[in-house]
């Protein structure tokens, strides 16, 4: 059937200004979803602060850098206590961090920040890590 000038206009006029959408129309968005698709596929990383009481704090903070967390390490408990084991134990940190691919730096005088594999720190200081090193022995004898 063929519609005349007149009924098309008619038609067009009488029309709703908006579209009324039925609900199965929409389609439900997931806002629990992120770049790595869904919440169950991203990894969950942590900055974790850990105190450095003793050699064996060494095993605890590699454990948290292999499983892709930051760590923040307070090393104050074992300057005060003995350095030569302070120096021992952030000697092994620094080969862990470097043979798995991290990153370790100074924050402040005993504040370590490490980080896991693919993750650098960028350094604002020209000081070395070994001269932040120095520099808390000598401020704590």
């Amino acid at each position: 059937m063929i519609m005349g000038f007149r009924e098309i206009i008619n038609k067009l006029a009488n029309k709703p200004k908006t579209k009324q959408v039925e609900s199965e129309e929409y389609l439900e968005l997931d806002i629990e979803r992120g770049a790595y698709g869904s919440v169950a596929e991203a990894p969950e990383r942590y900055v974790k602060v850990c105190k450095l009481k003793g050699f064996a704090d060494v095993d605890n903070s590699a454990r948290e850098l292999s499983e892709g967390n930051i760590v923040i390490l307070d090393i104050h408990p074992l300057a005060e206590r003995s350095m030569t084991e302070l120096k021992h134990a952030v000697d092994e940190m620094k080969e862990v961090c470097i043979s798995m691919g991290g990153d370790i730096a100074g924050l402040s005088e005993y504040h370590l920040i490490m980080t896991p594999p693919n993750l650098r720190i960028e350094r604002g200081s020209k000081e070395s890590f070994e001269t932040s090193m120095d520099r808390v022995q000598k401020t704590t004898h």
